[in-house]
């Protein structure tokens, strides 16, 4: 009955998202609010373009980068600070401030030091990653196992071998759901400085086609970063669940 009932609520969604876009397009007018069937033959065309193609790599790229940045030093900060009691109690207040502050406020310091250029785009994005990640990482190696570390002490095994084979290991089903929202932050970070500081990638053909007023084009291009956001959360919603079965996904 539940397959049955998929291609029903696709339908639905379907029609109900051309209702809300038609009528959205006749309140805003087409000239502001292209009609849907105007955006998907623009789209059409722009996805058989190289110069798309290009883009779209390069974007998925720099998001691959920089999630890798981040989690390496999401993961040495977490280490650092979790494995030291006085430590965490000193750096909690400081972590929280830098979390609480939007990505976009550092975004005219990376410009005014290193340019627009695809490094900003990494640079922010990582820092995005390094601090949505950090406390899932921390919260995992505060909940490891004492007999898991009991065993570790009764072997004697040294401190980055207990890192690698008792903290790390303990902290993957938590830290899981942190890589999954970084995941998806670091690719709209990329995304987002390309539209504000016209770094290399989809962000940038968005600021061309709104620049240029190509309202289509710029619908477009918001199409495919939705998709391509969606696919990304999806893959590690994916891999998230074949992996941790036994707990609910956060």
């Amino acid at each position: 009955m539940a397959v049955k009932r998929k291609p029903i609520l696709l339908f639905c969604t379907l029609l109900i998202s051309f209702i809300l876009w038609e009528a959205a397009s006749f309140l805003a007018g087409a000239a502001y609010f292209p009609h849907i069937w105007v955006v998907l033959a623009d789209l059409a065309q722009l996805v058989i373009s190289v110069a798309f193609w290009n883009s779209l790599i390069l974007t998925l790229l720099l998001t691959s980068i920089a999630f890798v940045v981040g989690v390496v030093c999401a993961s040495t900060i977490a280490i650092m600070v979790a494995l030291n009691r006085s430590g965490e109690l000193a750096t909690r207040g400081v972590l929280n401030f830098v979390r609480s502050i939007p990505s976009v406020v550092f975004l005219p310091l990376l410009v005014a030091s290193v340019g627009s250029s695809a490094k900003t785009a990494v640079l922010l994005a990582a820092f995005v990653v390094t601090f949505k990640l950090v406390t899932y990482i921390i919260r995992g190696i505060g909940e490891t196992d004492p007999r898991l570390l009991d065993v570790a002490k009764v072997m004697n095994l040294s401190f980055f071998t207990k890192i690698w084979l008792v903290y790390l290991p303990s902290t993957i089903a938590l830290a899981s759901t942190g890589l999954r929202l970084s995941a998806s932050r670091a690719f709209g970070t990329v995304v987002a400085t390309g539209i504000i500081a016209g770094t290399p990638g989809l962000g940038l053909g968005l600021l061309t086609a709104e620049t240029n007023a190509n309202n289509p084009r710029l619908f477009s291009y918001v199409l495919v970063m939705g998709v391509v956001g969606v696919w990304i959360y999806r893959l590690f919603t994916t891999i998230e669940n074949q992996l941790f079965r036994w707990r609910r996904s956060v």
